[in-house]
């Protein structure tokens, strides 16, 4: 044979990236509510992947020139790490309460920084616009009739 052929995907890679995020968002309210913390965590850290794919990294090589490690240094990308560690640091917190009391507030705390992680979660996915447009008409306002209506009348 001869030369390698050239590999042009007829299909937009966005499309996979927003099946892969809407099902991972599928996914996100079970464990929420059913207080999965470390479930809701995971997926939480799946969805990030999926949309931090593209933050630049810096290759750390040692003196051989092989690769030992990876830098990623981007602001949104630190922004995530802090919100993971302060979800992790409650988390193990939770762990080694001793009291009922204790357990109470560090499952409290752990929470609400997991609530933190999602809301930021979200803004990051609209901020890279892969997030639903928001108009003005809500699936609200469809119950009683009035999606697509103009508000002037």
């Amino acid at each position: 044979m001869g030369a390698k052929a050239e590999f042009n995907p007829d299909k937009d890679a966005g499309w996979g990236l927003i099946y892969r995020l809407n099902n991972l968002w599928a996914q996100v309210d079970g464990p929420a509510r059913s207080g999965d913390y470390g479930e809701w965590n995971i997926i939480l850290d799946r969805l990030f992947a999926n949309l931090d794919y593209d933050d630049e990294w810096e290759v750390i090589k040692n003196k051989e020139g092989k690769v030992v490690d990876v830098k990623i240094d981007g602001d949104d990308y630190n922004i995530y790490n802090a919100l993971s560690r302060r979800v992790f640091y409650f988390q193990r917190k939770f762990a080694k309460a001793k009291t009922k009391e204790e357990k109470m507030v560090a499952r409290s705390r752990w929470y609400q920084e997991l609530f933190k992680k999602d809301r930021w979660t979200r803004k990051f996915m609209q901020k890279k616009k892969l997030y639903l447009k928001q108009v003005e008409e809500s699936p609200g306002t469809a119950m009683f009739g009035a999606f697509g209506q103009s508000k002037r009348r």
